[in-house]
Order: C-alpha cells, then sequence, then structure tokens
C-alpha cells in the first residue's frame, strides 16, 4: 500500500539521528505492531515535531485508521517544513480518499483543507463534492473550494446548482459584481426554465444594488453599466423599474438631464401597469 511505502522510506532516509523513542517506534512497525507504534511515533512528535516524525506519525495514524490524527500530521509536517510539501500532500490524498471511504467527514474536511493549504494545485474537486453533499462546509471555505466542486461535477445540472450556490455566497459576502455574473453564466446555461428564471432575477437584484451603490459613491458613470445589466433582465418588473429611476438619477448626475427625463418616463409607464402588490418586486 501506497502508505506503507511512504513510511519505510521515511524510516530508512532519515536525514538525522531518531531518538531512542523513534527508534523504538520503527521496530514496532517493522514488527508490524502497528497501534504501539502509533502511539510512540505520536510521544516523539510531541518532543521532536520535525518532517521526518511527523510523516511516521501520519503513516501510523493511517494504518490504525485514526485520520483525524494522520491528516493533522501531514498538515502540520507542510507547513513546518517546506522541504517535505509535496510528501505532506501524498500523505493528506491519501487520507481523502481514506475518509472519503470511512464516510469520516471531519477528516476530510481536514484533509482537504490541508491540501489547498501545502498544495493549492492538487486536485480536490471530488472530496469537495462530498463535503457539499454532506453540508460540511463553512461559507468561508465554500467560497474557496466550490470552483473545484463545479469542475468536478458529474453533469451540467449538478454544475448549475453549486454554481448558484456559490453566486449566492458572493453575495452574501457583499460581492454582487462576480456574483452577478454567476448568475448571469447560470441564466444562460441552465435548461431548466424555473432555475435560469431565479437566476436571471438574481442577477438582475446584483446588478441594481451595484448600479445603486456606484450612484452613492458618486460614480453614475459606472452605475449607468450595471443599472443597464439590471433593466436588460426585465425591464417591466418592479426590479426594472427600480433600475430604470435610477438610471435617470445617473444620467441626470451626468448633466443629461433630457435621457434622465426620458428614462423617468419609461420607468413610469411601466410603474403604472405594476400590479398594486405593495410588496416585493415580481
Amino acid at each position: 500500500m501506497r502508505w506503507l511505502v511512504l513510511l519505510a522510506v521515511t524510516i530508512t532516509s532519515a536525514c538525522r539521528g531518531p531518538t531512542t523513542l523513534e527508534r523504538r517506534a520503527d521496530a514496532e512497525v517493522a514488527e508490524a505492531r502497528w497501534s504501539e507504534a502509533f502511539a510512540s511515533y505520536r510521544t516523539a512528535a510531541e518532543r521532536q515535531p520535525d518532517g521526518r516524525v511527523l510523516n511516521k506519525l501520519g503513516g501510523a495514524a493511517l494504518r490504525v485508521g485514526n485520520l483525524k490524527e494522520a491528516a493533522a500530521a501531514f498538515g502540520r509536517m507542510g507547513r513546518e517544513d517546506p522541504s517535505r510539501r509535496n510528501e505532506a500532500a501524498d500523505g493528506m490524498e491519501m487520507v481523502a480518499r481514506a475518509a472519503d471511504r470511512a464516510g469520516d467527514t471531519t477528516a476530510l474536511r481536514m484533509a482537504v483543507e490541508g491540501l489547498q493549504d501545502v498544495a493549492p494545485g492538487r486536485p480536490v474537486g471530488r472530496y469537495v463534492l462530498a463535503l457539499e453533499s454532506r453540508g460540511a462546509l463553512a461559507p468561508a471555505v465554500r467560497l474557496q473550494l466550490t470552483p473545484a466542486a463545479v469542475a468536478a461535477a458529474p453533469d451540467a445540472d449538478m454544475a448549475d446548482s453549486l454554481l448558484l450556490q456559490y453566486a449566492a455566497i458572493l453575495r452574501d459576502a457583499n460581492d454582487c459584481e462576480h456574483a452577478s455574473a454567476v448568475y448571469q453564466a447560470v441564466a444562460m446555461r441552465s435548461t431548466l426554465r424555473e432555475r435560469a428564471l431565479a437566476a436571471r432575477h438574481a442577477g438582475q437584484d446584483c446588478a441594481l444594488l451595484v448600479g445603486q451603490a456606484r450612484i452613492e459613491a458618486g460614480a453614475p458613470a459606472d452605475a449607468l453599466v450595471w443599472l443597464d445589466e439590471a433593466i436588460k433582465a426585465d425591464s417591466a418588473s418592479r426590479r426594472g423599474v427600480v433600475a430604470l429611476e435610477a438610471m435617470a438619477t445617473a444620467l441626470t448626475a451626468l448633466g443629461d438631464t433630457v435621457g434622465g427625463t426620458l428614462v423617468q418616463s419609461v420607468a413610469d409607464r411601466y410603474k403604472a401597469a405594476l400590479p398594486d402588490s405593495g410588496g416585493a418586486a415580481r
């Protein structure tokens, strides 16, 4: 097994002399006394937490099925000994596979986050999908890892679902500029009418928010770009009317009073045709 080869190489290629406790653990590995070796390596790592010992601890933890300890050991090794980052990443990939098979969500999350820390180029999409399906990703981590999950999605439906979740996280993080682009992408590519419509409306909301913020920030020219996106999505909706009114304000601020007046008249016409719901936009 790969983890056993990794452990054997580490034992036979130590850069500096092992402690008595580490040598004892090596002997226990040679005799396949894994539980004892794991305990000995753990104590050795507490006393001498260098990369070599942490690598051995990670391998022994894998062998006895303590996946959280293995993930922690490989993660610490990669952070504290840059020369061993590739070994640490190999170890965490083994932890991720074992944790995925065992359904150990905590260990899988630790391994995925550790891989992103020491080897961000390693593919983790399938594991992110597994964590996402279990609701095991915090918003900040989901924001970082969802693109990898989208790339690993087995079909377009799953990819679109993940993209909508990603856009919602961006929106909640006050990044409506990027969220709007993601919503627009889903609206254009989704074959599910209800999903495409929901994405279009969400994208319109984001574009409107950015446009209004640009006006408040004294940048009416920038605001026009975003308000135009909001109007294109559905000019006759309540959202569209608000965007038209904001566009009239932006044009007037730029000195185009004629254009502002014309746009405001369009907004008034659409507004008069809206049902008197007194509530949210349709």
